[in-house]
């Protein structure tokens, strides 16, 4: 009997914290623009198209359905990302100081990642779509879900962590901003190793990550390469998100 009724109270929970998510937003200038999955929301100011909430809700579904069968690759994640509740932030061209302490304070225990709707989707250059919400699902559904893997918090030695550090003292990866802490630094390192793993040239134009391709990876750093490649959970592994999910059932718009 208690089992079940500490079964049926995780169950009225989760439905409460996908409720939260969906129809909540930490700022009155911000709206719900979308819900992905039932797990992440998409808050956007009146001055966000439709379209550029769509590509990013798309991107959102394409890094948790990387295989794009319709379904979430690893359902380890949902507990993960339904207690923490992630929000992308979308602005037109940045939050000013006052919207981002106003933002801060409504938040509360959420995790969230901002996202300008003019480096989304752009017609010319990088597209940051890809490395925002993936930085977000990183640091609220993997790391959590799977600490002793994903975690960036150095005390935690996570097998990530670890092969960052390596990747430094072998010259493969440098990265240079001094506003950037070592936790800062491994969740920059392993989008920039997804990126290389999964065919993103753009994302690795830059000399941060030297190792480029899968290839390269394989060769000169295996270990990151046995992370994503890992049968301990799905990782994506199989394409880039270009913003073109196939399951818009799993896309709330708002």
């Amino acid at each position: 009997m208690i089992n079940l009724v500490r079964a049926i109270a995780l169950s009225l929970a989760m439905l409460l914290a996908a409720k939260v998510q969906a129809y909540e937003c930490p700022a009155k200038f911000l709206r719900p623009a979308a819900v992905i999955f039932d797990l992440v929301t998409i808050c956007a100011m009146k001055d966000v198209s439709v379209g550029k909430v769509k590509h990013a809700a798309h991107v959102t579904a394409q890094w948790l359905d990387n295989n794009q069968d319709g379904k979430i690759d690893e359902l380890g994640l949902k507990s993960s990302l339904l207690e923490n509740r992630p929000v992308i932030l979308m602005s037109a061209a940045g939050f000013n100081i006052f919207q981002f302490l106003t933002i801060e304070k409504g938040l509360g225990d959420r995790i969230a990642q901002d996202l300008s709707a003019e480096e989304t989707a752009p017609k010319h250059g990088r597209d940051a779509s890809q490395e925002e919400i993936h930085h977000l699902i990183f640091t609220a559904g993997w790391s959590p879900t799977f600490p002793r893997t994903f975690s960036e918090v150095p005390m935690d030695r996570s097998t990530v962590y670890l092969t960052w550090l390596l990747a430094e003292k072998k010259g493969f990866y440098d990265y240079d901003d001094p506003k950037c802490d070592a936790e800062c630094k491994v969740v920059e390192f392993f989008y920039l190793a997804s990126a290389a793993y999964l065919g993103s040239h753009i994302d690795v134009a830059h000399d941060e990550l030297s190792l480029k391709t899968r290839i390269r990876l394989k060769e000169d750093l295996p270990e990151i390469v046995n992370i994503i490649e890992s049968n301990s959970y799905e990782y994506p592994r199989y394409m880039w998100p270009d913003g073109k999910y196939s399951f818009s059932e799993h896309i709330k718009l708002k």
